[in-house]
């Protein structure tokens, strides 16, 4: 089987808005001959990106172990492909919030981001959309992201109980030991 394959030279192969696969397709495209290939020559460039002790072979490795774990994620909470809403860490929601990995495991917490699940060890995750849909619905304050924590918190309905009545109890419970 032969495929005519048209390759484009990007510098330092940095392909920033595709999907993982995409960049790994990418940097095996840049090992193949120009032209036309095989199954032999696809899989020479495969064993050549992947066995790199480089940059970008530690990247293509990243991101198949990443893809790896995304699609196990979606297999164990029965999410199909084609809703391909991709669940997000902390960490990851926070860069796009703009916020902190604390803020934004809080938000979920306090169920402000639907959608959002713990796998069996405990990680937070939660869809893309509901991200994208919290950004949307705090508009640009949530992406200038505010210096007060209080604040968010607040608007999160983390703060129950009246500051002044917490220092209040807290004063009391000290006294009396």
């Amino acid at each position: 089987m032969h495929v005519a394959l048209k390759k484009t030279k990007r510098p330092g192969s940095a392909l920033l808005g595709l999907d993982m696969l995409s960049q790994v397709a990418a940097l095996i495209a840049e090992k193949i001959p120009t032209g036309t290939f095989d199954k032999a020559s696809l899989s020479k460039a495969l064993h050549d990106v992947l066995d790199a002790r480089n940059d970008q072979g530690r990247m293509a490795r990243k991101q198949i172990q990443m893809h790896i774990m995304e699609v196990n994620e979606r297999l164990a909470y029965g999410h199909s492909a084609e809703s391909a809403d991709r669940l997000l860490s902390t960490e990851q929601a926070a860069q796009m919030m703009m916020k902190s990995r604390p803020h934004v495991a809080m938000l979920i917490d306090a169920g402000e981001l639907e959608g959002a699940s713990k796998t069996p060890k405990g990680h937070r995750r939660v869809p893309e959309s509901s991200v994208r849909a919290w950004l949307s619905k705090h508009g640009k304050s949530a992406k200038t992201g505010s210096s007060d924590y209080k604040a968010g918190a607040r608007e999160a309905g983390m703060y129950v109980i009246d500051e002044t009545a917490y220092v209040e109890a807290a004063a009391s419970g000290r006294s009396r030991a």
